[in-house]
């Protein structure tokens, strides 16, 4: 296990790559994983840094190719009504890109049931990349909308396993980068349909907070081996900067 010290801005910062590949900005993190790549579907699950990445990560799209970006909008299906346009702005004020012009980037679709993300996905989705041609998706706590009560197990598992792989399908098709993450929960529904998830995903991250630490463990991925890292994040106070 490796242990590292990054303050929030070390996160933050560009990162040269020659490589067409999405970088999240923290050079041991960036070896672990050895980018995102066009095509991949990557699972981050458990801490609320799993959200915290995402939204770095569609700002970090933005950026050009050179400094490890994809020089791309993004799209932002939000399933559990996460989206923070203060980190968001922040984020890209740290990066040198104009926080307007960075929003506007992110597309963003909310869903409040689990029929609706169902229906974003395999309806509305496929049409908007036709049309804007983003080279991210990120959708935010996928499987918490079909833990309500009023849908069946036996339901709740047929179609998030079936919204799963026709997700699965678009990325190998589209050749996009996807960034899928699921908050830790203790609901044993929520688990069990996390595992669909994680068996569809290429590459699959577990995240864990400690103290003073995060622990980051690379549970999945096509050709690096799996290993896990301690960071120790000094994230800044944004809304007292606001």
């Amino acid at each position: 296990m490796q242990s590292l010290h990054v303050s929030f801005v070390d996160f933050l910062q560009p990162l040269t790559s020659g490589a067409r590949s999405l970088l999240l900005g923290i050079k041991e993190l960036d070896n672990l994983l050895c980018g995102l790549r066009q095509g991949d579907f990557i699972v981050f699950h458990g801490s609320q840094m799993c959200h915290v990445i995402s939204e770095q990560l569609c700002v970090r799209s933005q950026l050009p190719h050179a400094d490890g970006g994809l020089d791309s909008s993004v799209v932002f299906i939000d399933g559990g009504n996460l989206f923070d346009p203060h980190l968001i702005s922040e984020t890209a004020r740290l990066l040198g890109l104009n926080p307007e012009k960075t929003l506007r980037n992110i597309w963003i679709s909310r869903a409040f049931t689990c029929y609706q993300m169902v229906a974003l996905i395999t309806e509305r989705l496929q049409p908007f990349l036709d049309q804007k041609d983003p080279s991210l998706v990120v959708i935010s706590d996928i499987a918490s909308l079909f833990c309500d009560s009023d849908i069946g197990i036996s339901e709740a598992k047929r179609t998030f396993n079936r919204l799963i792989l026709s997700l699965w399908t678009l990325v190998k098709e589209r050749n996009i980068v996807l960034m899928v993450y699921s908050l830790s929960s203790r609901s044993q529904r929520k688990r069990r349909l996390e595992q669909y998830l994680l068996e569809r995903a290429d590459i699959v991250v577990g995240i864990e907070d400690g103290n003073p630490h995060v622990k980051i463990t690379l549970e999945k991925h096509p050709f690096r081996p799996l290993t896990s890292t301690e960071l120790c994040f000094e994230e800044p106070n944004f809304q007292s900067q606001l």
